[in-house]
């Protein structure tokens, strides 16, 4: 009966493989069972056994001890491996276990050896596995607070960019409203911010399908066409690549604005402005320049939102790259670029 129950209890171990919440149980009782079994055996025998045959649980002493390893706490398991070889030692020294003597304490030392050895091996491979799983959990917690600080940086580029290319040009537009149809451009112009805010505070268009560069250049010249001064939109090559539509929105709003900024201080309607839209690689290049006053970039106040939020963090925030090349009196050029990572296909 005691060698069935401690074979049912190395099938149980074994069964633990398909049901892993068992698996501490199964170690657990399969140490019991054998603690067991090494304790009663001196009442399963009828017999004294020969000084040199050793009980046939003794052969098993080193499995009950990394069962123990595997299932207790380290200081439980610590206990069973010095109490099993103490209790086979005690059961050697006995009539019934054959009265060995010094051979009963060899046998004891032995096994105290390799239970040892077993319980140091589990012990170093239980804390390698807490440490690379604290490590696990300290990177995700740190890389889910770095997606949190990007998606809040995105958003708060995103505000930054309606609120300065719709909300403060239409403020300034109705504050300088003298006639009726300055006024009812200033409506329209704050119904377009509202409409803006709006979308914004959408789910925005991660949903929306792939943008071509055809429409994503038609988009650009039907906005730049409103413009106080004439800007040409040139066709530069364009193949059959489609961009995503969060990025066909952050390039063709920092275009627009770049236009806006060449209207607004490059110089009169004389001063020839062009965009370029074109396919380069995977990717797309815009091009907005102008041959008018130019600026310098380094005296832009920092309280001034158009260049860093408008334009280069909007692409930025799009994966992108966004860059100035401009002096005074030498016109400007700002050129965005964006191409998909690597691996990803459009």
């Amino acid at each position: 009966v005691v060698a069935l129950a401690l074979a049912a209890s190395f099938l149980f171990v074994g069964a633990s493989v398909f049901a892993r919440r068992l698996a501490q149980i199964a170690q657990i009782v399969c140490a019991l069972v054998f603690l067991v079994a090494l304790v009663t055996w001196p009442l399963t025998v009828q017999e004294p056994i020969p000084s040199d045959q050793a009980p046939w649980p003794w052969w098993l002493c080193t499995v009950g001890s990394t069962a123990a390893a595997m299932g207790f706490a380290p200081w439980r398991a610590s206990v069973y491996t010095a109490l099993v070889p103490a209790v086979y030692v005690a059961i050697r020294f006995t009539p019934l276990g054959g009265d060995a003597g010094v051979g009963a304490l060899l046998n004891g030392f032995y096994t105290a050896i390799l239970s040892g050895a077993a319980l140091i091996i589990v012990i170093v491979l239980r804390r390698a596995a807490a440490a690379v799983d604290a490590a696990q959990a300290t990177a995700v917690r740190r890389y889910s607070h770095a997606i949190r600080e990007h998606a809040t940086e995105v958003e708060r580029v995103q505000v930054d960019a309606i609120v300065h290319d719709s909300v403060l040009t239409t403020l300034l537009s109705a504050a300088r409203a003298d006639t009726r149809d300055a006024e009812m451009l200033a409506a329209r112009m704050a119904r377009n911010a509202i409409d803006h805010l709006e979308a914004a505070a959408a789910d925005g268009p991660g949903d929306a399908p792939p943008v071509s560069l055809v429409d994503l250049r038609t988009r650009i010249s039907d906005a730049v066409g409103a413009l106080a001064a004439p800007v040409r939109v040139d066709r530069g090559h364009v193949g059959s690549i489609r961009v995503p539509a969060i990025v066909a929105d952050a390039v063709a709003s920092a275009a627009v604005q770049a236009a806006v900024n060449s209207v607004q201080h490059a110089g009169p309607a004389e001063v020839d402005r062009w965009i370029v839209v074109e396919q380069r690689g995977a990717g797309v290049h815009v091009e907005v320049g102008d041959d008018g006053a130019g600026f310098d970039i380094a005296g832009i106040p920092a309280e001034r939102l158009g260049v860093r939020r408008s334009i280069v963090e909007r692409v930025v925030a799009a994966g992108g790259t966004a860059e100035i090349v401009t002096a005074p009196g030498a016109g400007t050029r700002v050129l965005l670029d964006w191409a998909p990572a690597a691996g990803e296909h459009r």
